[in-house]
């Protein structure tokens, strides 16, 4: 959220040329309702611009909200980007949860279990549509009949598909996954919550008949401030809370209290301690997926977290 065009596309080349896997973008409206309107773009239509600026780098979402746009239509415009940019794109799907996102622009929010069994529907309607000719489909939530669907994506035997799950335990959402997904992107809190959810996931795919080793893992974690070292670390807060934020009511007053708790809670301090959190996950996920800063100068803040990255902790995770 705040981010310019501008300040995406300069972002996203950066990472590009610092030989990153991929650059993922959010899908959602708006952030926090409680906040100021910060300008939010649309997912898809993003990734569509960013597609002729790269050359190299994937594209994708690590969550799309299947209740916003009809499946068949989201199939059709996942379909035409991954032509678009030869095959660069991944596709990650959940099955919404922003209720208040839903109420403001007149979306239905079912409940949770009916959310699930529309994500479930829209994943086959999508597969369906990437990998077969003419396919039909009739579900309690979304149907499909005879579609003609040209043309097929470049990746074969299609487009990559990630599940998003936030919690641990998800009996519908874990079978789900290892039914219809090429991997999943859990939400952990730690390590050891990641690996008890790869326990269930393991007893899911054995009970639908799925090498459950053939199922990727990524991890998101957020980024905060990360210096090269303590001097550096302490200059870079300072210049952070001297930056102008995007959140209107944040008082000065108030910047350093908010910059404790996304300290404590986000990738932060120096290369060292930086390097030792993220290598709790080293030997548990295929993919860690690092969310860029989300106050103060984002682009200035974002390049130098890139370079950060790029320079010091890559080469030694």
């Amino acid at each position: 959220m705040g981010y310019t065009y501008e300040d995406i596309v300069t972002l996203a080349k950066a990472v590009e040329d610092a030989n990153f896997y991929s650059f993922t973008v959010s899908d959602h409206f708006f952030g926090n309702p409680d906040s100021v309107e910060k300008q939010a773009h649309d997912a898809w239509t993003l990734l569509a611009l960013l597609t002729p600026q790269t050359e190299r780098i994937r594209l994708g979402t690590v969550v799309t909200c299947q209740s916003y746009r009809n499946p068949a239509q989201l199939a059709k415009i996942v379909a035409t980007l991954d032509n678009a940019s030869y095959g660069r794109i991944d596709f990650g799907i959940g099955a919404g949860w922003k209720e208040t996102e839903y109420e403001a622009y007149g979306y239905p929010f079912p409940s949770t279990k009916t959310r699930i069994l529309q994500l479930r529907e829209a994943i086959q309607i999508i597969n369906l549509l990437w990998t077969e000719d003419r396919p039909s489909f009739e579900g309690e939530y979304y149907s499909i009949k005879e579609t003609m669907f040209l043309p097929k994506p470049v990746q074969k035997p299609r487009i990559p598909i990630w599940v998003g799950n936030q919690k641990l335990k998800t009996p519908m959402m874990e079978e789900i996954i290892a039914r219809y997904a090429d991997g999943l992107n859990y939400d952990s809190e730690t390590p050891e919550d990641y690996v008890a959810k790869k326990d269930r996931m393991r007893e899911a795919c054995d009970r639908v008949g799925r090498d459950f080793d053939e199922l990727k893992w990524s991890l998101y974690l957020c980024t905060s401030v990360i210096g090269e070292d303590a001097n550096d670390f302490e200059a870079k807060k300072k210049d952070l809370l001297n930056q102008h934020w995007l959140f209107e009511e944040i008082t000065d007053d108030r910047k350093p209290k908010i910059l404790d708790v996304m300290l404590s809670k986000y990738i932060s301090g120096t290369i060292d301690s930086a390097l030792e959190e993220l290598s709790k996950y080293k030997n548990e996920t295929d993919i860690l997926i690092l969310g860029l800063p989300m106050v103060g100068d984002l682009r200035k803040n974002g390049l130098d977290t890139i370079r950060i990255l790029k320079d010091y902790i890559v080469p030694k995770l």
